[in-house]
């Protein structure tokens, strides 16, 4: 038997990042990750908010090694209203003015090298069976190209992703209603560019059916994904490709961008993504990344809240094995903190698919620093102690929002969530 004082299950950004953590810890550290690497994976653009923890955790210059593309914002675009807005961050105390689009084969292998040279053991391919919880410990049998290894660890990480290894064999798992969709994504060559400094800027293309992605990587690929609503897709089966190239067609900024383009990799296909799952700590294990939750992807939010839960967890994790307390009361600072954070891209995710939200949000004003207080949400300011003035903000811009619905119904204007679609 294998023996350990914290085993990681899942080698993406939160595993990496918390299995290097923890290693600097002087403590003994185990990741398992299920995929050889390289690996396809999509979460390819990284808020400002990234930077400055890939500073504190030191891999910010293997990082910049890849040549990554700058991003200076974010377009939005909705199709039905033709109303279009680019939300350019701001350089703030706090947080840069910019971020980086990667690709994650190459990102997440670096995160997990970091991992590797901070002191963590990683072995890769192996699959985590569920765990064995008791007063003692943990015990994780793994399997893979060398059978079946017994591992015991005094705690789990679980870092498993969509997987939810905690969720799954002693929790639960709850899907976000009306956010089951379907994502269709593929990267291309010789896709068109937007010039100067919005080159590397992630767009969203709004439409009926859902929303396009479209995220340029240095060179001459782009990631371009569609997320759609559950009816679109409802009786659709075969290969994905028909369905994909049918809904770009439907988008014509994207199927413009795309008139000259190739598409390099086959489309995959991700469905009913959205869910939060529980519990998320307990004794002598806590969720970090997808095994807390995902939701739509809109915001690109996920690798930055994925690798931030993980800087969060490692403190107290640590603290734990030092003190010999493990029981779940030693993770409630973590798990508040998490969802405090959590907490402003759920409401914006919930009141975007709302054409009165859409509306004042592709339209916003710099009145009463409500601009600035949206551009802070979508660098990933959320994570750190808003200022009382920045919560005031955006409690005026969504009051300001939810008044426009009232507007809208009066005058008979669409007001029903594309959520219910």
């Amino acid at each position: 038997m294998k023996r350990c004082d914290v085993l990681v299950v899942g080698g993406g950004p939160s595993g990496s990042v918390a299995a290097a953590l923890l290693a600097r810890e002087g403590l003994t550290v185990l990741l398992v990750e299920r995929d050889p690497y390289p690996r396809f994976h999509v979460g390819e653009s990284l808020l400002p908010a990234n930077l400055l923890l890939m500073d504190r955790l030191g891999v910010h210059d293997a990082v910049r090694k890849m040549g990554p593309l700058v991003k200076y914002g974010a377009t939005f675009y909705d199709q039905e209203s033709d109303h279009e807005q680019t939300f350019y961050f701001v350089k703030r105390p706090s947080l840069p003015n910019y971020g980086y689009e990667v690709k994650r084969a190459e990102f997440d292998a670096v995160l997990l090298e970091h991992a590797r040279a901070a002191g963590a053991e990683v072995l890769q391919p192996a699959t985590a069976e569920p765990p064995q919880f008791d007063q003692d410990g943990v015990t994780v049998t793994l399997t893979g190209g060398a059978g079946r290894l017994p591992v015991r660890a005094r705690f789990l990480v679980d870092a498993s992703g969509r997987d939810g290894l905690i969720a799954s064999s002693i929790g639960r798992r709850a899907r976000v209603p009306n956010l089951g969709k379907v994502a269709l994504f593929a990267h291309h060559q010789g896709a068109a560019r937007a010039p100067g400094i919005d080159e590397g800027n992630i767009r969203i293309y709004v439409f009926p059916d859902g929303w396009c992605w479209w995220i340029p990587f240095a060179g001459d690929v782009t990631s371009v994904g569609c997320v759609l609503h559950a009816k679109t897709v409802r009786g659709r089966e075969g290969a994905p490709e028909a369905l994909y190239d049918e809904i770009l067609a439907r988008v014509p900024r994207v199927a413009d961008g795309l008139r000259s383009a190739t598409r390099i990799t086959p489309v995959h296909r991700a469905a009913n993504f959205a869910y939060t799952n529980s519990p998320i700590t307990g004794d002598r294990f806590v969720c970090v990344g997808d095994a807390v939750a995902f939701l739509d992807p809109i915001f690109s939010a996920g690798v930055y809240i994925a690798m931030q839960s993980a800087e969060l967890a490692a403190p107290a994790i640590a603290r734990a094995i030092r003190t010999n307390r493990f029981d779940a009361r030693q993770f409630r600072e973590y798990e508040r903190r998490l969802r405090y954070g959590l907490r402003p891209f759920f409401r914006f995710i919930e009141r975007y698919y709302e054409p009165a939200f859409l509306e004042i949000f592709l339209r916003p004003r710099a009145f009463l620093g409500m601009l600035d207080a949206v551009t802070g949400v979508l660098a990933g300011a959320a994570f750190h102690r808003m200022s009382p003035r920045m919560r005031f903000s955006l409690t005026v811009f969504f009051a300001i929002a939810r008044f426009n619905y009232w507007v809208r119904r009066f005058r008979g204007r669409p007001v029903q969530s594309r959520l219910e679609w």
